[in-house]
């Protein structure tokens, strides 16, 4: 009885196990079935995405950056294609070791020379990179030259997940030429990422950074497009999927209001060796046709790989000359003997002088004025507007500006395009100038206690106080001789897609009324024509054969114990202008001896090219 009770108790045990092992094992099965039904079912669409991505590689295609023309079409900027070694993240080989192989191979590389292409720092850097980054290429080596990319490509079967690249980067043809005026690009900065201005652009991104490059980058941006690859287990290319892809859509062109052989004599009549601007202008539409800021700089400098850049922008950003300033627009100096243009403006403009004026005062070498005796440039005698204005008499203009009062003065020179409201000009960095007056003279000096006296009527009457640009001066000297208003300088004339169609075209803005009376502008136009044509005009170096040019000259004290700065502004034809020219050269004696010579070269030229324009037509 008792081992019959003992079979079946081990027959219950033995059956027990049995229902257990079955019971785990449905447990299991049922949790791999529902995890299959979770994963096949329920995550489909999100595993199935996840394949879709370890197969497939997004690839961004790099619109080209639009070009840069002169008024005739010929070219000022243009691409040229860059070689560049990356990382494809994707493409790395996931084990450690295999990623240190490909990392230790990299830097075994090196030229003919015995030179490595890469400094273990700077790969180890984008190696780390790599790991966070995944959806672009991480580069390690740019501008790569042939040389470098053979060594590359002939170890590509050792080196998984680097590749070389073709972009395009910003070539500037004629070097220094206009380097002001078109600017460059460079690579987007940290800062400027957190703008809301550039919310759509992205780390390793070019953007212009000055000048026309920069003022125009959405146009000259285009649009990226895409390429999606398939790739194998290993991460290696295997094909295009074509119908995933979007070609890129180049940048627009900007045709300019430059005249490239203008701006070629401007430059070359301007000396390396002097500081200074020249600005050439077309008064009736505010088209800027030539300008020149010196000292120069080459902006090709900033397309070159990252340790040739930096070694060349040390040079130019340490220069005591500051060649990055484009003091055509920046500028700001004393107009000098060109002022007393607004000074006999404003008196003719009010009937407080006239054609017939003489002061009681002849010029004897200098003015009193109580305590204070100030010095001519010469002895004139006595003399009216016209003839103090051919020979720039001081002594006139010191009465005439205690005559006419500041306020008058400085009214009639924000007429024509002077003072502090900036002229808009399409570049970046203007500066606005300053007439001052009792006022703004106070306001400005509160802090040194400096104190408006009337006495500093007799500097500001000839110039000698103001701040004006280089580009306030073209502009004035031309609304001036138009008598129709004052036109916005600009560069742009069009903006074209690659295949020249017109997408916009500048059409000239009055931004003042630049107007005086007819009796007033034809005193002024005959005496800037006496300053160029008449025996002792202190502008005959400006003069053209052929075309009568009309001028102010002007030599701007600074420091004392210096040279002056030479001014020169011209316009012409008189009877009806179409290019108006101004000249600085700072520390650089009398404008009609150095800066008249400058201005005539760049009118030369001009009506030189218009009449070779004619002659084919």
């Amino acid at each position: 009885m008792y081992k019959k009770a003992s079979k079946n108790e081990e027959k219950q045990d033995r059956n027990l196990k049995i229902l257990v092992y079955l019971m785990l094992m449905f447990f299991f099965f049922g949790v791999i079935v529902s995890r299959l039904f979770y994963l096949q079912v329920i995550q489909f669409e999100e595993n199935f995405n996840r394949s879709e991505n370890n197969r497939l590689r997004q690839v961004i295609l790099r619109a080209e950056r639009g070009f840069v023309f002169d008024r005739k079409g010929r070219i000022l900027v243009r691409n040229r294609p860059s070689y560049q070694v990356v990382l494809q993240s994707m493409s790395l080989p996931k084990k450690k070791e295999e990623r240190d192989s490909v990392f230790v191979r990299l830097l075994k590389i090196h030229d003919l020379e015995g030179k490595f292409l890469f400094d273990s720092l700077s790969l180890d850097t984008a190696f780390q990179r790599a790991n966070w980054i995944r959806n672009r290429p991480i580069q390690i080596l740019e501008d790569a030259t042939s040389e470098e990319i053979a060594l590359i490509e002939e170890r590509s079967s050792d080196l998984p997940g680097v590749s070389v690249l073709i972009e395009s980067r910003r070539e500037y043809p004629y070097g220094t030429l206009l380097a002001h005026v078109l600017g460059y690009t460079g690579e987007i900065s940290e800062d400027q990422l957190q703008e809301e201005a550039y919310k759509n652009y992205s780390q390793g991104d070019r953007i212009g950074q000055k000048g026309l490059e920069f003022e125009y980058d959405e146009e000259f941006r285009g649009i990226d497009g895409l390429k999606v690859i398939e790739v194998n287990a290993a991460g290696r290319e295997v094909g295009v999927i074509e119908g995933m892809s979007k070609e890129p859509v180049a940048g627009m062109h900007l045709i300019t209001t430059i005249d490239l052989e203008v701006q070629k004599i401007a430059e070359q009549a301007f000396p390396d060796s002097v500081k200074g601007a020249a600005v050439a202008i077309d008064p009736r539409t505010g088209e800027i046709i030539a300008m020149v800021s010196s000292p120069r700089m080459d902006p090709n400098i900033f397309s070159l790989r990252k340790r040739d850049r930096n070694k060349e922008w040390a040079k130019v950003a340490l220069d005591s000359t500051r060649p990055l300033t484009n003091r055509a627009v920046a500028g700001a100096y004393p107009p000098a003997s060109v002022f007393k243009l607004v000074t006999a403006g404003a008196g003719l403009e009010h009937e407080l002088i006239r054609e017939n004026t003489h002061f009681s005062k002849s010029c004897t070498g200098g003015f009193q004025f109580g305590a204070r005796y100030q010095k001519c440039w010469s002895s004139h005698g006595n003399l009216n507007v016209l003839h103090a204005l051919r020979i720039s008499c001081d002594v006139f203009f010191y009465q005439a500006g205690l005559l006419i009062d500041m306020p008058r003065i400085n009214e009639f020179g924000e007429r024509f395009g002077l003072g502090s409201k900036p002229l808009g000009v399409d570049i970046p960095g203007e500066r606005v100038g300053w007439l001052p007056d009792s006022v703004s003279f106070n306001e400005r000096n509160h802090r040194t206690g400096w104190r408006w006296t009337r006495g500093l009527i007799l500097n500001l009457a000839i110039g000698q106080g103001q701040l004006v640009t280089p580009l306030q001066q073209a502009v004035f000297i031309g609304s001036l001789a138009t008598n129709q208003g004052v036109y916005r300088p600009h560069f742009m004339k069009e903006i074209q897609t690659v295949d020249a169609k017109l997408v916009k075209k500048y059409e000239p803005i009055k931004i003042r009324e630049g107007h005086m009376k007819p009796e007033t502008h034809e005193l002024l136009l005959k005496a800037m024509d006496m300053v160029v044509n008449h025996p002792g005009g202190t502008g005959k170096r400006g003069a053209v054969p052929g075309v009568r040019v009309g001028a102010k000259t002007g030599s701007g004290e600074w420091k004392k114990g210096e040279k002056t700065h030479a001014w020169y502004a011209s316009v012409a034809p008189l009877d009806n202008p179409e290019i108006a020219v101004a000249v600085i050269m700072e520390a650089s004696g009398g404008g009609g001896a150095v800066a008249a010579p400058v201005a005539q070269k760049i009118m030369q030229k001009y009506f030189d090219e218009a009449n070779k324009e004619k002659e084919t037509q």
